[in-house]
């Protein structure tokens, strides 16, 4: 049955033994499991990405966000085929009965040229990224940070497969070619709260997981079983990682995706960025053998790639909305 332990606080694991078998691995994994089940959040420490890895993303959000609105709008995600570039304050798809969340953002995917197998079959979801014109170095910063993202990825998921009581690498061989996205946002300081528009409303993640990194400001809030707004605030050297339904589902709920949102209340410019991720485009999830059942509820197999496809275009403008 799913936990219903109750959380106050985002919890905090060091990670630096993940990956090494014994005892002290199989603590950090407990732990894991831990968090996954109770607040669906947790932050890792130790987790092997540079520190000049994450300044020079959350450099590179302000540099892009502080170009002229025409140079941002020249890569304009509903140009992209794949759902990369630039979504300006109030851009939406199919969202039209709420106010729009108080942010910009520039999305990135897994780039893959012309050549590779995937992008020749026109496979959806996969090709190449849109880059800012007159911001030198901008893509490689972007794709460095993305690429030891990916390395963490791994880390972090075989330390998932563990708490799942799945072999290390139980979770691999749907991550060969996965649906990875990194967003780039930025949040204009909040005016006075209302009901009905913040930076972003509340939600829970699509993916399986994922990876964000704040800028020192906050503003990330998560909602516990009793309906309490619980802070996540900005802790040095740390990510914030949380559970999505991917995971929910095959868990059967037993690793809950939570609710979240964010209002900035800093009275400053807030940037952050999420890496998304979610299994390769041909993935079929069902809930695991040793979870199916547990909490009562039929869940039908979920296809990730036509699933992401379809929500994206409910999400987001798309190019045949171009005129």
């Amino acid at each position: 049955m799913p936990n219903t332990v109750d959380f106050d606080a985002i919890p905090v694991i060091d990670i630096a033994a993940l990956g090494d078998p014994g005892a002290a691995e199989a603590e950090t994994v407990r732990q894991i499991r831990a968090a996954a089940e109770t607040a669906g959040f947790f932050y890792i420490r130790n987790h092997g990405v540079s520190t000049e890895h994450t300044a020079a993303i959350l450099d590179a959000c302000r540099r892009f966000f502080a170009l002229p609105l025409a140079a941002r709008e020249a890569v304009l995600l509903i140009r992209s085929p794949v759902y990369r570039g630039y979504l300006p304050f109030g851009a939406r798809g199919n969202n039209v009965g709420r106010p729009p969340d108080l942010l910009e953002s520039f999305n990135v995917g897994r780039e893959l040229g012309p050549d590779a197998p995937a992008v020749r079959a026109g496979k959806p979801l996969h090709g190449p990224n849109q880059w800012p014109p007159g911001l030198p170095g901008f893509r490689e910063t972007v794709l460095g940070y993305y690429a030891a993202l990916e390395v963490l990825m791994l880390r972090l998921l075989d330390g998932i497969a563990l708490a799942l009581e799945l072999p290390r690498e139980g979770l691999r061989a749907q991550y060969r070619l996965p649906l990875t996205q990194l967003r780039l946002l930025h949040y204009p300081p909040q005016p006075p709260q209302t009901d009905d528009q913040i930076g972003v409303r509340a939600h829970q993640d699509t993916d399986f997981l994922t990876i964000l990194l704040q800028d020192h400001h906050g503003g990330l809030e998560v909602q516990n079983r009793a309906g309490a707004w619980i802070a996540a605030p900005p802790r040095p050297d740390t990510f914030v990682v949380n559970v999505g339904e991917m995971l929910e589902l095959v868990t059967c709920g037993r690793f809950p995706a939570t609710m979240h949102r964010v209002v900035n209340r800093s009275g400053a410019e807030r940037y952050s960025v999420p890496f998304f991720i979610s299994p390769d485009y041909d993935t079929v999830l069902r809930p695991l053998p040793h979870f199916a059942g547990t909490d009562g509820v039929a869940r039908d197999p979920l296809p990730v790639g036509d699933s992401m496809a379809a929500f994206f275009r409910g999400l987001w403008p798309s190019p045949s909305d171009a005129r």
